[in-house]
């Protein structure tokens, strides 16, 4: 929350990126391929979904909401900035646009955000529509129950074929606390039936700063179970968590389906200059095997709202069938990439020429320009055999023409002619055996500067 309020100014993400690029060998195949935070040096309540080929992001910032969209998760901060939807538009609220949600609904998407008419007061949820995450969105109105009350943090989760939506909120017209509260959905605007309360503030460890904060829930599942991700105590301290509720009822609207965690889940580390880690955003690696989120940090104590930036890390599982967080990592921890991504430039190359470029994944990329260019991508692991989608993000001054092969067998990419530094993705579906598999890109006619490749299962 509090988008808009001025940020401390950081380094850019592709300096640091490079920094630790430039000191691999990039010929290397067993070197591990990874990447370090933050992915957005400034930012806060990250939103992303993951449509099955490409990443999208959904920020607020003084100038309105915007959307990135990425071929990888690691990406998003080099990808493009588009402001979709500002303040006042189409009779739409014009102040403080907080914490937007973005949610594939059908065939639509939808932007779920706080705003309010510039009194705090009037903070109330609002939902935005458009056929693609990058808009043109329509504004469709206020999300409100009969009670009418403050709300920020919305989102939308489906439970046995039902829709609810999930929120933080006062109980009554004043600030005392936030509290996290569900209702039933008839659509995608409306609420059916009252809230239930399923959180409030009532833990210590929820309870540092004034008023006291359940905030940012976010909904993941695994194995048929639901849990709920929130964030505890004030954003504005270097105290501010994640918590977690397992549902272990039936009904998501029963305040005792509920247990709260014994503290937070996720919470600072001084030791490795990581404070006020919240407000999750959760995604799947580009194969499917893995739970990743983002969140916001800082990484000076005493920050507030004004030194935050935008994380990436894995979620693994407990043998109870609980996520496991673990502790935030520093800056200077190199973190493994996400299970079917892969930048070139970390790649075992022969005869490429590494080059720098802002809008690569990672912030660089290779060029092939010649025959005998190679670049060969190991321990490509598939689940199970069958039928997978490779995505290859490059760009190409004039049309050109790549070899993509997969264990011996050998497919043509083309690549249409799109200028030297506006990257494109071109797929090819692939068959790749359980386990390991190698992938080779090599020139055949023409001049491509490759940044990276995703591996994605054909069926999702």
């Amino acid at each position: 929350m509090c988008a808009s309020l001025p940020r401390r100014a950081r380094a850019p993400l592709g300096l640091l990126a490079l920094a630790f690029l430039a000191s691999a060998a990039p010929g290397d195949s067993a070197r591990p391929r990874t990447f370090r935070n933050p992915l957005l040096a400034a930012g806060q309540d990250p939103s992303v979904v993951f449509d099955g080929a490409f990443y999208h992001l959904v920020q607020s910032d003084t100038d309105g909401i915007s959307v990135r969209t990425s071929l990888t998760l690691t990406g998003l901060g080099q990808a493009k900035r588009t402001v979709v939807w500002q303040g006042g538009r189409q009779d739409s609220p014009c102040c403080e646009l907080w914490a937007p949600e973005l949610v594939r609904w059908g065939d639509r998407w939808y932007v779920y955000y706080a705003a309010d008419d510039g009194n705090n007061e009037n903070h109330r949820m609002y939902v935005l529509e458009a056929r693609s995450p990058r808009g043109p969105y329509t504004f469709r109105g206020k999300v409100a129950g009969a009670d009418d009350r403050w709300a920020i943090d919305g989102t939308v989760f489906e439970r046995a074929g039902k829709r609810y939506f999930l929120w933080s909120g006062w109980e009554g017209a004043e600030n005392v606390q936030q509290n996290l509260y569900v209702a039933r959905m008839r659509d995608p605007v409306t609420l059916d039936g009252p809230r239930a309360l399923i959180s409030q503030p009532d833990r210590p460890w929820e309870q540092v700063g004034r008023p006291h904060v359940n905030e940012g829930p976010e909904v993941l599942t695994r194995g048929g179970r639901l849990f709920v991700v929130y964030s505890a105590s004030g954003s504005w301290t270097d105290d501010y968590c994640l918590g977690l509720l397992s549902l272990r009822g039936s009904d998501v609207l029963d305040p005792a389906s509920w247990r709260k965690s014994n503290g937070c889940v996720f919470r600072r580390d001084d030791a490795g200059g990581v404070y006020a880690p919240g407000h999750d955003g959760l995604v799947k690696s580009p194969d499917g095997t893995e739970d990743w989120h983002l969140y916001h940090a800082n990484e000076l104590p005493g920050a507030g709202w004004g030194g935050r930036s935008v994380r990436a890390q894995r979620i693994t599982w407990n043998e109870d069938g609980t996520p496991r967080f673990g502790r935030p990592a520093g800056f200077d921890e190199a973190l493994p990439l996400p299970s079917g991504e892969f930048e070139a430039e970390q790649a075992a190359a022969s005869g490429v020429e590494r080059r720098d470029a802002e809008l690569a994944s990672g912030g660089a990329a290779v060029r092939l320009d010649a025959p005998t260019d190679r670049v060969r991508f190991t321990r490509v692991r598939a689940k199970e055999a069958g039928s997978y989608v490779v995505r290859l993000r490059a760009a190409s001054a004039r049309a050109a023409r790549q070899k993509l092969d997969v264990n011996g067998r050998a497919f043509d990419v083309t690549f249409p002619a799109g200028g030297a530094g506006n990257f494109g993705t071109r797929a090819v579906t692939v068959p790749l055996r359980a386990g390991e598999n190698v992938l080779t890109v090599s020139g055949t006619t023409g001049e491509v500067l490759l940044d990276a490749l995703t591996v994605t299962p054909a069926t999702r």
